[in-house]
């Protein structure tokens, strides 16, 4: 009803995402179109001591305060809510994971997200995601930007950590424990389970954070689950998160630009082993190309 209203009422509906940037100004979507040709990013330079001080003790002072909020909110209200009317997608709980995320880079002065490629996700369709990994902002970026209930893997280690990963087991994100073979294979088994229920899943082909912010070497993982169960890979090329916060570091260097680059589904259906490695290059590739058209607008 709303959206028909907003068509009806282009002045009522410029007021609503007047209000919408007001409420959350570190978030832009930018464009739809995949060559991103509305999309100029502006390169900013380093931050002095001082200033990277300063500022790094605003943002986490607002993580700290958003995620002790949002997490509260999931414990008592979000999930028993959630286990009540969601069939068990936890639907709820991930909506506040998008709010926690799109709070904390609309906290943060220093940082917007641009999102392109809206268009390439289908409503009530199910996806693997695969992304390239630059810094633990990420998941961040891509809850903010992404319009699908997806789950992801992360560390075991993370969800003993008061209410972030209190947090997380809410929402249904999957604990692996890295030096564990078993481990791996039961998560393999419990994303099968997540993709039956019509969610998406978010995976990083790499297998770990990019040392250099270059795209690295694929893992077949990923690419032999959306074969395996019937579902398409959806491209996702993330930029300006690891110069944002680099690995191992919790000091701000710069103002950042988030990008989220939303390519088009690829099906890998029917695909023998060989083909497959064939089409998982391709993809590779292709978000290789995307990440340099995204980073020759920034110079």
């Amino acid at each position: 009803m709303l959206g028909t209203v907003l068509r009806g009422e282009p002045s009522l509906k410029r007021q609503c995402n007047s209000l919408r940037h007001d409420l959350l100004p570190g978030y832009t979507r930018v464009s739809n179109s995949d060559k991103m040709p509305a999309m100029k990013i502006r390169k900013h330079a380093t931050l002095g001591f001082g200033s990277g001080l300063f500022y790094s003790v605003i943002m986490w002072a607002g993580v700290a305060v958003l995620t002790v909020f949002f997490s509260t909110l999931d414990l008592l209200v979000m999930l028993p809510l959630s286990l009540l009317v969601d069939g068990g997608t936890r639907r709820l709980v991930h909506r506040i994971s998008v709010l926690w995320a799109r709070g904390i880079i609309a906290w943060n002065p220093l940082w917007r997200l641009a999102v392109t490629g809206g268009q390439n996700v289908q409503k009530g369709k199910k996806y693997i995601v695969v992304a390239n990994h630059q810094s633990l902002l990420d998941i961040l970026a891509v809850a903010a930007a992404l319009p699908l209930n997806f789950k992801f893997l992360a560390k075991k280690e993370l969800f003993y950590v008061p209410f972030m990963g209190w947090a997380m087991a809410c929402a249904g994100y999957v604990p692996v424990d890295r030096s564990s073979h078993e481990s791996g294979k039961k998560a393999v088994h419990r994303i099968g389970g997540l993709l039956k229920k019509g969610l998406s899943v978010l995976l990083f082909p790499e297998g770990t954070r990019s040392p250099d912010g270059k795209i690295h070497a694929f893992k077949m993982g990923a690419f032999k689950i959306a074969r395996e169960n019937r579902v398409e890979i959806l491209p996702v090329v993330i930029d300006g998160t690891g110069t944002a916060l680099p690995k191992k570091s919790v000091f701000l260097r710069k103002r950042s630009t988030f990008v989220v680059s939303i390519g088009r589904p690829v099906s890998l259906e029917n695909l023998s082993d060989h083909s497959l490695e064939e089409t998982k290059e391709k993809i590779r590739h292709e978000m290789i190309g995307r990440l340099a058209r995204i980073r020759h607008k920034e110079s």
